[in-house]
């Protein structure tokens, strides 16, 4: 009976986890850092450098410490903010943009108001992190000589709901393909296999791994570079071009002069 009584509590706490921000609390699970140097970018050609707070998905207005001074500046006068790390070099770009959702597969879309996403990867599909609060954390990847284990800086979403958008540079806004979240992720993967295989449907071998699950929704960064790669050796020209046979024409033999005797 007791055993019981733990079971049943233990799924009534589980169940109170996952709908706690409908009750308008967020659980953070390890915020990370959510502040870094970076420049904005304002719609009006204005760049201010400084330590930017990281926006948060639906903040209408942006905080930057330049020098010993705090300032904001409003969301929509925004086009970009440029993330750099230690080493000065480009980390992530947020974009504040209209989203797309897939009301049917391939033929109706739903576009969402203008939110703040951001760009982790850039290439033929570019992929767009989303999500309530982001902070740059320590995550652990297999490195590719030693396969080995390494923790490396990235950024993610730190708040429950995790989106991944895609975008193409011909599309007009980001489209969202696949969904998890960082507590229960079950379920999750039909969101993927379903829209993930149509997304990549000029990718055949790509599309077919989705659908049979060899990759699923958190391999997302996976897909989207083996994707690129396919599409840049695509758009490559070929090296190697006919040789094409040139007619020569020999030139014609001088006239011979006669010498006056």
């Amino acid at each position: 009976m007791r055993i019981k009584f733990i079971l049943i509590m233990s799924a009534l706490c589980m169940t109170s986890l996952v709908h706690s921000q409908s009750a308008g609390l967020t659980f953070n699970f390890g915020m990370g850092e959510q502040k870094a140097n970076a420049v904005i970018f304002k719609k009006d050609q204005q760049k201010i450098s400084g330590i930017v707070n990281f926006p948060s998905f639906a903040d209408k207005k942006v905080k930057i410490k330049v020098g010993e001074q705090n300032e904001k500046y409003a969301s929509a006068d925004i086009d970009s903010i440029q993330i750099f790390d230690d080493n000065k070099k480009l980390s992530y770009t947020f974009v504040r943009t209209k989203t797309k959702v897939y009301k049917k597969k391939g033929t109706e879309f739903k576009v969402i108001d203008e939110n703040w996403i951001c760009k982790i990867m850039t290439g033929k599909a570019s992929l767009y992190l989303g999500g309530e609060e982001y902070g740059i954390k320590d995550v652990k990847v297999e490195d590719e000589k030693t396969k080995e284990k390494i923790k490396v800086k990235k950024m993610q979403v730190v708040s429950k709901e995790i989106n991944h958008y895609l975008k193409r540079s011909n599309e007009d806004y980001p489209v969202l393909v696949s969904v998890s979240s960082n507590a229960l992720s079950a379920g999750y993967n039909a969101f993927f296999k379903e829209y993930g295989v149509y997304y990549f449907s000029d990718s055949p071998e790509i599309a077919k791994k989705i659908e049979d699950k060899e990759f699923k929704y958190d391999d997302i960064e996976k897909v989207v570079e083996l994707y690129n790669v396919k599409r840049e050796k695509k758009a490559e020209p070929k090296s190697a071009l006919k040789a094409t046979k040139i007619k020569v024409t020999p030139p014609e033999p001088k006239a011979k002069t006669t010498k006056k005797k």
